[in-house]
């Protein structure tokens, strides 16, 4: 019995054991593409392809019979594989001889081969995985850096940054590396979101990482540069983001701006004006002379709108020309030109005067440098439309400042067509929104009534699901997305043109509120009763427009 019993326990016991049929599978299925490329290879150069073909097969079932026959599996799984892989290097020993020096085979280069094609999949594998690719130009995918890369870090830290931007709609990042520290800053909606700060020496190397990848400039810290790069974000669609850095003795900088060319293509109808003040505009957009003056802060939207505006116009029938610090993306028939770089405001200025001597129709203008360039302006307004942007808090601010940097009263009146100025204010959540009734001290406050306000809507962030309240997964609790404009539209007409020049600014108010101008902070309340905002947002906004 005892006999018996030593003797089952000497005998193999594969099939008890899901690991080890396992293995011997992958070492037959490995074995098997090996022996298939060996006698192709025989084929190919006439190498004994029968006879290397039954040798193998024999091989193949001497290595596997002894896998199964050792008593200890590990031993014989061992003893198995070498036979096998002698079996292939006596194959490639043979052909060696066979075939000439420069195609022989050395198991150096196989290994590195083989090295080489793991390493490949291990890319894709990495690809796959990411949250977040580069895009070249022509749309392929780039590669990911994985593993022991010194770049992975920065990939990563990269890769976090884009997947709590991106789905939020984030508008730009900002990161800043001084001697101390360094710090991250998201801006959705035109609201500044501080990040945890990053390890200052990473934060460093994803900079040349991301400069790398556009094309900078790697060895340049302190010189203004600029690069793109296209990125795809899991879930999300492709973007376009634009680097920008810069440098100096005590903090290196990095601004990266999400789809601008995008964030400039709002149709007129889409920017948020009220039926009159969009009724007034798009009037306006038919005349080809007149300076429209767009006063707003910086980051208000001015620019989006000027654009809008543009667009209007045909420029395969009028000449349509723009003259600005940037251009954030070219316009199909429009004539970009940029202030000459590192040029004062006199040399500025008389750039633009040559620009004028071409007779444009339409011409906008970001930015005055000097009282001559407005009075170009002013004495040209009668055969071109210029759309001129102005740093003023609203439209009665723009319009002294415009009288004063003409200089000529009656000249600035008569050159106007019309002053807008506007803000930007958070769209609510439609998905999570919250109703609510306002109390009576804050609907004076707001100068509403109920009859103009019976319920109003706050932001949540919140919803419910199966009675259950999670985060909102459209706005990711924030409560706000998108922004919209809010505007404050003065048209001038021949009374409030001559009011102007005769300097009688309180009948010109008086004249402006009969012809049912829209101040700014009505237009903004207005975005409140439509359900579109919330009286916090416009408190906001309007608590800026008072500092600006």
């Amino acid at each position: 019995m005892i006999e018996m019993i030593a003797q089952i326990q000497a005998e193999p016991a594969v099939l008890m054991s899901i690991a080890k049929p396992i293995l011997m599978l992958a070492v037959l299925g490995g074995w098997a593409w090996l022996v298939g490329r060996l006698d192709k290879d025989a084929g190919f150069y006439y190498a004994n392809q029968t006879q290397w073909g039954m040798a193998h097969l024999g091989i193949g079932v001497l290595g596997f019979a002894v896998m199964l026959f050792v008593p200890i599996f590990w031993v014989g799984w061992l003893l198995g594989i070498l036979i096998l892989v002698g079996g292939a290097f006596g194959y490639v020993a043979y052909r060696n001889g066979k075939v000439p020096e420069e195609e022989r085979w050395n198991p150096k280069d196989i290994v590195n081969e083989l090295s080489k094609k793991h390493e490949r999949e291990r890319g894709e594998r990495a690809k796959a995985q990411a949250k977040v690719n580069f895009v070249d130009k022509s749309g392929a995918v780039m590669e990911v850096p994985h593993g022991d890369d010194p770049r992975t870090p920065a990939f990563e830290l990269f890769q976090d940054m884009l997947v709590f931007a991106v789905p939020r709609g984030a508008d730009r990042i900002d990161m800043t590396v001084d001697a101390d520290k360094a710090s991250f800053v998201v801006r959705i909606d035109g609201v500044r979101i501080a990040q945890p700060a990053p390890d200052k020496a990473l934060c460093v190397q994803l900079i040349d990482y991301l400069k790398e990848n556009a094309g900078m400039d790697l060895a340049e810290r302190r010189k203004k540069q600029s690069g793109s790069l296209g990125v795809e974000v899991e879930g999300y669609d492709h973007h376009k983001i634009k680097l920008t850095t810069a440098g100096s003795t005590r903090a290196l900088q990095l601004t990266i701006e999400f789809d601008l060319e995008d964030k400039h293509k709002i149709k007129l109808e889409d920017l948020g004006l009220l039926p009159k003040q969009f009724e007034a505009v798009e009037q306006l957009t038919k005349e080809l002379s007149g300076v429209v003056i767009f006063a707003s802060p910086p980051g208000t939207g001015t620019t989006t709108s000027m654009y809008s505006l543009m667009n209007h116009h045909d420029p395969y029938t009028s000449s349509v020309m723009t003259y600005e610090k940037r251009s954030p993306f070219t316009m199909e028939g429009v004539n970009h030109n940029l202030f000459p770089e590192g040029a004062s405001n006199e040399q500025v200025t008389d750039s633009f005067a040559s620009l004028l001597r071409s007779d444009p129709n339409v011409m906008l203008v970001e930015q005055l440098v000097s009282p001559e360039m407005a009075q170009l302006i002013a004495k040209q307004a009668e055969d071109t439309r210029f759309y001129v942007s102005l740093p003023a808090r609203d439209t009665i601010s723009a319009l002294k400042l415009w009288i004063k940097i003409v200089g000529d009263k009656r000249l600035a009146a008569e050159s106007l067509s019309m002053i807008v100025s506007q803000r930007l204010t958070r769209r609510l959540c439609l998905t999570c929104r919250a109703p609510y009734h306002p109390d009576a001290a804050a609907m004076k406050k707001l100068n509403m009534t109920k009859e103009t306000a019976t319920h109003l809507y706050k932001a949540s962030g919140k919803v419910v699901v199966k009675e259950e309240q999670s985060t909102c997964q459209d706005c990711h609790g924030l409560g706000y997305r998108g922004r919209i404009g809010v505007f404050e539209v003065m048209p001038i007409d021949r009374e409030a043109s001559s009011l102007i020049a005769s300097g009688e600014g309180e009948r010109l108010k008086a004249h402006l509120r009969k012809q049912h101008m829209v101040y700014l902070q009505e237009a903004a309340l207005s975005k409140v009763v439509e359900g579109v905002s919330d009286i916090k947002e416009v408190t906001r906004i309007m608590a800026e427009h008072q500092k600006a």
